[in-house]
């Protein structure tokens, strides 16, 4: 009798440690980004300002939890069989199987997901009914004004974040800022996949042979810049710059982007 009661409150603990975790909203919340003007960060021949038309964007990055419902519906990205040309070795490397995320890592069930592919951040979108964002269309809404920081500007706060190493844990979205477009958590948790994220692409090496790519890249890299003194935007694109369609890092999330009807 004992045994059998031990087993049932075991059972009813566990059950509801991951009834609780695996819950996930049906709809993602999503918000309008208004119509504006997108001033790429390389002031080139080919990067001229460009009006970025209304869209639809997820207010917070896509959670664990939400991607382990996916995972769970389409098989083929699941981290033991997904292919190796659309992700690397660190697939999921973080969850404790192809479709557990695992009682150890409970509290990153509300976190964004990360060690993901471009490819499987497509084909996320893809099954929700949507897209990722542009270069312009993430840029234009991640650089709207913080409501919440104690931060002078928004170029400290991204600054800040990218001194310190990344955490043991994730913290769970919407746990550092919400800016105007009520977006969350745009810089100060993740990095995030674009749809165009090697829009800028170089030929051969870094030591371009176009006036274009010598300005862009090599030692003349600040120049012909939208602003010289964004540090931050310096490290974002360099950093795209240097993923790969197949790339899982530990750091790297992403959110999905919607057009209006």
């Amino acid at each position: 009798m004992k045994f059998f009661l031990t087993t049932i409150l075991v059972t009813v603990f566990f059950g509801g440690i991951f009834a609780q975790q695996k819950t996930v909203t049906s709809v993602k919340k999503m918000v309008v980004i208004p119509a504006g003007m997108y001033e790429p960060f390389f002031i080139t021949k080919a990067n001229k300002p460009l009006r970025v038309a209304s869209f639809k964007m997820d207010e917070t990055a896509v959670t664990n939890a939400e991607f382990l419902e996916f995972t769970k519906q389409n098989p083929k990205w699941r981290r033991s069989k997904v292919n190796r040309l659309f992700a690397d070795s660190n697939y999921l490397r973080h969850w404790q199987s192809d479709t557990v995320i695992g009682i150890a890592h409970k509290n990153i069930y509300n976190s964004p997901v990360v060690n993901v592919s471009w490819f499987a951040a497509q084909a996320y979108c893809k099954w929700k009914g949507k897209r990722l964002p542009t270069v312009a269309e993430w840029e234009f809404a991640g650089n709207g004004k913080p409501l919440n920081s104690k931060y002078k500007s928004l170029t400290d706060f991204i600054l800040e974040w990218y001194r310190k190493p990344n955490p043991p844990v994730l913290p769970n979205i919407k746990s550092t800022y919400k800016n105007q477009y009520n977006l969350f958590d745009m810089h100060g948790l993740v990095w995030e996949w674009t749809f165009n994220f090697n829009s800028f692409i170089s030929k051969g090496d870094s030591r371009g042979s176009t006036a274009d790519e010598q300005k862009a890249f090599c030692a003349a890299g600040s120049l012909d810049v939208k602003d010289r003194t964004d540090y931050a935007g310096f490290l974002r694109f360099s950093y795209r710059g240097s993923l790969k369609g197949n790339y899982c890092i530990a750091n790297l999330g992403f959110r999905c982007a919607k057009d209006l009807k």
